[in-house]
């Protein structure tokens, strides 16, 4: 144990998945004697919580623990813990590579860090902790959350089953496994008692929830639970995935008082010899068939998705066929990413490998058009009635609120700035969209029609 002055901080890289493990991890550093402080300079301990998706959030991940550990060798720092997926996908590489971390914590061993933190302390020198990740947290799992205390991610299955031969995450985090309806619940219960009013739904695949416990229902037995749930007032589904979209799923969307009218949906392309090479299934005509019966349940659905450019086998006729999907489908939200050949991954070893100076200019052209789609899209609110997420002071300027929409996501979708009125920050008021911008709305917040229970505009 430590004396109480002995101070810890956390640096989270990465998802939202992320997130929450540091959620996990900082309580366990408080149960070793650790006071945390968001000053690196005075931590006596500093944790890294790493991605190791893509090789870009590998570099991110080196460069960063490298300035951490310059700042250990001139600050008070004693001990440094990397943690995360760049631990799981590396190991013992990272303990050669790296001699100054003291600890590294790979994805298996989250929910031990506390134990490890003992045993060093009891003498016991191992630095690298890592196996084939198998915890899953629960509504038991202390958590000390660090978003907003109106907001927050409740993450509902850990790993991921599905086999995309671009990706990594299967071996980084395991295989598919989801908790129980009542442990979702339960938190859920406990996040409203804390003042949450928004929640968000997060796994790799929301939709396969349940489905490794042989419960095909599981995720709308869920939902109809959260929906009922008092203090929330919208309850956000993301990371669904587009062959297990169910019409009676949408149908509870659509009915539903609480769940927002968002999906965000990773197509990754719509070219079928693409998608097959991806091991995504479906194909153009599938995809679109899926998009028109969501909008027609669901006439207001604000759709979020990811493209991939750059596949191997991705020709420029390939590309201008996933531009005119684009320009016809009219997402609400898009990012779009480089393929990149990670090393282990069957995409990897494919040929026709696609120039990176090719892959990047596809990037460029696809989000110059979502820009104007998204100021098209947005351009139609102006002059309507919203409910409005209040979220603080405008990170630009301490004369301006800023909020979020229903339809926009944290941290991902634009805000609504607010040029007129006051609220407080967590409450949800009526607001009318005055003017439109790329990616963010003004808003002006209308007088007594504050309510914490709205979706919809007017």
């Amino acid at each position: 144990m430590n004396s109480a002055q002995d101070l810890a901080a956390v640096v989270t890289l990465g998802c939202s998945k992320n997130l929450v493990d540091s959620e996990t991890l900082a309580p366990q550093l408080i149960q070793c004697g650790y006071e945390l402080t968001c000053d690196l300079s005075r931590a006596s301990l500093i944790l890294i919580n790493t991605c190791g998706f893509l090789e870009s959030a590998v570099e991110e991940g080196i460069e960063a623990i490298l300035e951490l550990a310059a700042m250990k060798s001139r600050g008070c720092c004693r001990d440094l813990i990397v943690a995360g997926c760049l631990v799981q996908r590396y190991g013992k590489k990272l303990v050669t590579l790296l001699p100054e971390i003291d600890l590294f914590l790979g994805t298996s061993h989250f929910l031990e860090l506390a134990d490890i933190l003992q045993e060093r302390a009891r003498g016991n020198t191992r630095k690298l902790w890592i196996g084939v990740p198998q915890t899953l947290l629960t509504s038991e799992t202390p958590r000390l959350r660090s978003s907003g205390q109106y907001s927050a991610y409740l993450k509902i299955a850990e790993g991921c089953s599905n086999r995309c031969t671009f990706c990594k995450i299967p071996q980084l985090r395991g295989a598919y496994r989801s908790r129980t309806v009542a442990d979702v619940v339960l938190e859920a219960e406990r996040l409203a008692t804390e003042g949450v009013k928004e929640i968000n739904l997060i796994a790799q695949d929301s939709t396969g929830f349940g489905a490794d416990r042989g419960d095909s229902r599981a995720l709308l037995k869920l939902l109809e639970a959260l929906d009922g749930l008092p203090g929330i007032a919208w309850i956000r589904l993301l990371y669904v995935y587009p062959e297990r979209m169910s019409r009676e799923l949408l149908q509870v969307i659509a009915q539903s008082t609480k769940i927002v009218h968002y999906l965000d949906m990773p197509l990754q392309h719509c070219v079928p010899h693409i998608l097959q090479a991806m091991r995504r299934g479906g194909g153009t005509v599938e995809v679109h068939a899926l998009l028109d019966e969501m909008r027609s349940i669901i006439p207001d659905l604000s759709l979020r998705t990811s493209l991939m450019v750059g596949f191997p086998g991705e020709t420029e006729t390939d590309f201008r066929q996933l531009l005119r999907f684009v320009e016809a489908v009219e997402f609400d939200h898009l990012g779009v990413f480089c393929f990149s050949p990670e090393q282990g991954t069957y995409a990897a070893r494919l040929p026709f490998q696609v120039a990176s100076e090719i892959k990047e200019e596809r990037r460029h052209i696809l989000l110059a058009h979502q820009k104007s789609i998204s100021r098209r899209i947005l351009n139609r609110l102006v002059g309507q009635t919203w409910p409005v997420l209040i979220e603080g002071v405008h990170p630009e300027t301490e004369l301006l609120l800023s909020g979020r929409l229903a339809r926009q996501a944290p941290e991902v979708d634009g805000a609504v700035i607010i040029t007129r009125g006051t609220g407080q920050q967590g409450t949800i008021a009526q607001a009318r969209i005055t003017r439109a911008h790329d990616y963010d709305v003004e808003a002006e917040l209308l007088s007594g029609e504050e309510r914490i229970d709205g979706l919809r505009g007017s």
